[in-house]
C-alpha cells in the first residue's frame, strides 16, 4: 500500500476526527455516570457434587464419565422455567434475581447476583434444594437410607451378640464331659452359626441397597453463605469499553457518510469515475479568479503560475501522438474556472513563442473581454455573419506579443445554431491556419449543447473541475455528453484545490515549484539579479483597455527574452 492509498483509506477518519472524539467522550461520560449511579451488587455462591466417585479410592472411569454428563444435564435443568417457578413459590417471590450455573467436571457452581445480600443467599440456597429434590437422591431417598442405616445398626448389634453367644457355647463345649451335654452344645452352636449367617446375608443386602444409585446423587459440597462484600465496581473498565464502542460506531458512521457522499473528494475518485488523467492541479487562492484573471501576467513567479506551466507541459505530452492544433477548454457547470484556465493556459503557450489565438465561444456569458480589458463589439458572432475572409478584423492583439483574442462579440439569440453551423467550422479552420494553437473557451458541458458541437471539431478537450462542485452524477453526465460526439478528452484540471483535500498533489506541486524557483530564480532580496534570468517584456501599445481596470502591467510580466549576461 503506497502513501496515496493509505491517505485514501484514512481520509474519512481524518475528516471526521471530531465526530469520533465526540462519540468517545459521550460514550465514556455516559458509562462513567452509569457506573457511579449503579448500586452495589452481591454474589452468593454454592457448589454441589454429582455422585460419590471422588470419595472413593479407586473410582471407575465409566462412573466418572457418567457423573460428568449428569452434571451438564443438571446445569441445564437449573435454567428451566420449572426450577425457577418452584424456587419463587418456595420463597414467596414474584421474580428471581440473575443467576448463573457453571459446571466443572462433577461440580456444579451456582452464583446469584443481587443488590440484597440476604436475598441472594436465600435464592442460592433454594435453587440447590430444588435441584436435590429433583434428583433421585431427594427426600424419599434420604428417608430410605436413614431406615436402612438404622436396620444395619440393629443387624450389627445382633451379629455381635450372636458371635459372643457362639464364643460362650464353644467355651462350655470344651469343658463338657458327658456325651449328652456335648450334643446339646453342638446343636446350640450350629443354630447360632446359622443365625449368624442369616444376619450377615441380611447385612450385605441392606448395604448393597444403600450403595445402589450413588452415581446419580447430589451432595452439597460448598453451601451458600451470606455475602459480606459487594462486587468490585470496575468503572474504569466500563468507561474504556464504552469509549471504544463509541469510537467504533463513529468510525463506521464516518465511512458510511463517505460512502453516501456523492462528492468527489480526491484525485483518485475523479480519475476512477471519469477514466481520465489529471493533467494539472491549480491551488486555491484567497483572491477570486475573477479578480485575478491573468495570473500568468500579474504573478508569473508564483506557484500558481508554475501550475499552468506544468499543465502546458502535460498537455503537450498528452497530445504527442495526434498533435495539438485546437483545444477546447470547458467545465461541467458554470463557475468552475474554465475561462480562468483557458486565458492563463493560452498565455503560457504564447510565452514559449507559439502563435496562439484564444476564442471566447461562450456566446451566453462571455468573460474573456473583461479579463484582457478588450472591447466586445466585434468577435465570433460578427465574424460568422460577415465575410469570413475578413475574420482577422475580429482578432484583438493582447499585451502578450504572440497571443490574440477573439471575443464573443454581440450576444446572438441562437448560439447553439451558430456554433454547430458550417460557417463555424470554416471559421475554426481559418483560425487554425493562422496560428500554432487555437484555444477555445466553450460553454459548460451539462448546461447547453454548444460544447458538444465544438468538441467534435477540435483535436482535444480539457475538462476543468472545481473542487467545490465535483460529484459523481455530474462527472457521469459530462463524460456521457462528450462520448456521444466522440470527443477526444485529453484530461482534467482540478481547480481551487486545498492542501487539506488533495494534500499529496498540492504538496508535490508546491515542493516542485519551490525547487524550480530555487534553481532558476533568486530570492526576493535579489530581484534585480533575478530579472536578468527571467522573461521580461517591453511595453507595447494596446489599442484597447489594459488589464486590471487600465493599470499598466509590470514590465517583467511577459515578453521577449532578454539575453543573460
Amino acid at each position: 500500500m503506497n502513501q496515496r492509498e493509505l491517505q485514501a483509506y484514512l481520509r474519512p477518519i481524518l475528516r471526521w476526527w471530531w465526530l469520533i472524539l465526540l462519540a468517545m467522550a459521550l460514550a465514556g461520560t455516559s458509562a462513567y455516570i452509569f457506573a457511579r449511579m449503579r448500586p452495589d451488587v452481591y454474589i452468593a455462591s454454592g457448589t454441589v457434587m454429582v455422585g460419590t466417585a471422588l470419595q472413593e479410592r479407586n473410582p471407575d472411569s465409566q462412573q466418572l464419565s457418567l457423573t460428568q454428563g449428569l452434571a451438564q444435564t443438571y446445569a441445564r435443568i437449573m435454567q428451566r422455567p420449572s426450577i425457577k417457578k418452584a424456587t419463587m413459590e418456595a420463597l414467596g417471590m414474584d421474580w428471581l434475581p440473575q443467576y448463573t450455573v457453571r459446571t466443572e467436571s462433577q461440580l456444579i457452581e451456582i452464583n446469584v447476583t443481587d443488590v440484597d445480600p440476604q436475598r441472594a443467599y436465600a435464592v442460592a440456597t433454594e435453587l440447590i434444594n430444588q435441584l436435590i429434590l429433583l434428583s433421585p437422591g431427594g427426600q424419599e431417598r434420604q428417608q430410605r437410607e436413614q431406615f436402612v442405616q438404622e436396620q444395619l445398626r440393629k443387624l450389627e448389634q445382633s451379629m455381635r451378640s450372636t458371635e459372643e453367644e457362639i464364643s460362650r457355647r464353644q467355651t462350655e463345649l470344651s469343658a463338657a464331659l458327658s456325651a449328652r451335654q456335648i450334643r446339646q452344645l453342638e446343636d446350640q452352636i450350629a443354630a447360632l452359626e446359622a443365625k449368624m449367617a442369616s444376619l450377615q446375608s441380611t447385612y450385605v443386602n441392606l448395604l448393597a441397597n444403600t450403595d445402589q444409585g450413588s452415581t446419580n446423587t447430589i451432595n452439597i459440597l460448598d453451601p451458600p453463605a451470606v455475602p459480606t462484600q459487594p462486587v468490585p465496581n470496575r468503572w474504569w473498565l466500563l468507561v474504556a469499553v464504552a469509549a471504544l464502542i463509541g469510537a467504533g460506531v463513529a468510525v463506521a458512521g464516518a465511512y458510511l457518510l463517505e460512502l453516501l457522499d456523492d462528492r468527489l473528494e480526491n484525485v483518485e475518485q475523479i480519475q476512477r469515475v471519469t477514466g481520465l488523467t489529471t493533467l494539472g492541479v491549480l491551488p486555491e487562492s484567497n483572491v477570486d479568479s475573477s479578480e485575478r484573471p491573468l495570473i500568468m501576467l500579474s504573478a508569473p513567479h508564483t506557484s500558481d503560475a508554475e501550475a499552468f506551466r506544468v499543465l502546458r507541459t502535460n498537455l503537450l505530452f498528452a497530445s504527442v501522438d495526434r498533435g495539438l492544433g485546437a483545444l477546447v477548454v470547458t467545465s461541467p457547470t458554470p463557475g468552475e474556472g474554465k475561462s480562468f484556465v483557458s486565458s492563463n493556459l493560452a498565455i503560457a503557450f504564447a510565452q514559449t513563442g507559439q502563435r496562439v489565438i484564444l476564442v471566447d465561444a461562450d456566446l451566453r456569458k462571455p468573460t474573456l473581454h473583461r479579463a484582457f480589458g478588450l472591447v466586445n463589439n466585434v468577435g465570433v458572432t460578427s465574424a460568422l455573419v460577415s465575410n469570413l475572409d475578413e475574420f482577422t478584423a475580429a482578432l484583438q492583439q493582447t499585451i502578450v506579443p504572440e497571443l490574440r483574442v477573439m471575443t464573443s462579440g454581440p450576444l446572438p439569440p441562437n448560439p447553439s445554431e451558430l456554433l454547430s453551423s458550417r460557417r463555424m467550422q470554416e471559421l475554426l479552420d481559418r483560425l487554425r491556419s493562422d496560428c500554432d494553437l487555437l484555444v477555445i473557451d466553450s460553454p459548460p458541458v451539462t448546461v447547453v449543447s454548444d460544447t458538444a458541437a465544438l468538441a467534435s471539431r477540435t483535436d482535444g478537450v480539457l475538462l476543468v473541475f472545481s473542487r467545490e462542485k465535483m460529484n459523481r452524477d455530474l462527472a457521469h453526465k459530462t463524460m456521457g455528453a462528450l462520448r456521444q460526439v466522440n470527443a477526444s478528452v485529453l484530461g482534467i484540471v482540478l481547480n481551487r484545490v486545498t492542501s487539506g483535500e488533495h494534500g499529496y498533489y498540492y504538496s508535490y506541486h508546491k515542493s516542485y515549484s519551490s525547487r524550480y524557483y530555487s534553481g532558476y530564480y533568486a530570492p526576493r532580496r535579489h530581484a534585480k539579479a533575478a530579472a536578468e534570468t527571467t522573461m521580461v517584456v517591453s511595453p507595447q501599445p494596446v489599442p484597447h483597455r489594459s488589464i486590471n481596470n487600465g493599470a499598466p502591467l509590470e514590465p517583467e510580466s511577459v515578453g521577449q527574452p532578454k539575453s543573460v549576461k
